[in-house]
């Protein structure tokens, strides 16, 4: 059975790469999708957000990062998916995540697979990480260390954080 696992990855961190990982023992072949968001502004390209994740991802064999502009479901769909991948740090993200499933599920006939993060990355999150990164911090901790430099070079590149 094939999973898309979609997110901004904005950029990705360590929390990702738990839920990548987990994803990868449970399907036979995971798709990490790159998703583009109008309404969000971004620093990295989605080039950029790939070639991180394909660098991190390397040792599992059974993961592709790919990219899309459209609908998460859709593009599962398109794939041969016949799961999401959505990963949760707590009740918040589950209160977030489960309406979305829903609909997916309502509308496109495709289920949600919720995985809880490993309890020491509860706490990261994209959102910390750019600010921490905005304020000259060590993100050493929350990013997989074979696309750290990455994305301290992409910070450095825009001087705002990613």
């Amino acid at each position: 059975m094939n999973a898309l696992f979609a997110g901004s990855f904005h950029p990705p961190t360590i929390g990702h790469f738990d839920i990548i990982r987990k994803s990868a023992d449970l399907f036979d072949k995971v798709y990490i999708a790159v998703m583009y968001n109008s309404e969000k502004k971004y620093t990295l390209s989605v080039e950029e957000r790939t070639a991180m994740l394909q660098k991190m991802t390397a040792d599992l064999k059974n993961v592709e990062v790919v990219s899309d502009t459209g609908l998460t479901a859709e593009f599962a769909k398109k794939l041969g998916c016949h799961a999401l991948v959505r990963g949760l740090r707590n009740s918040q993200d589950f209160e977030y995540e489960r309406p979305i499933a829903d609909a997916n599920k309502k509308i496109f006939g495709i289920e949600t697979v919720f995985l809880p993060c490993d309890p020491e990355y509860t706490w990261i999150s994209s959102t910390i990480l750019n600010d921490v990164l905005r304020h000259g911090g060590d993100i050493s901790k929350m990013v997989p260390e074979t696309i750290h430099e990455d994305i301290l070079r992409a910070c450095m590149r825009t001087s705002k954080g990613v």
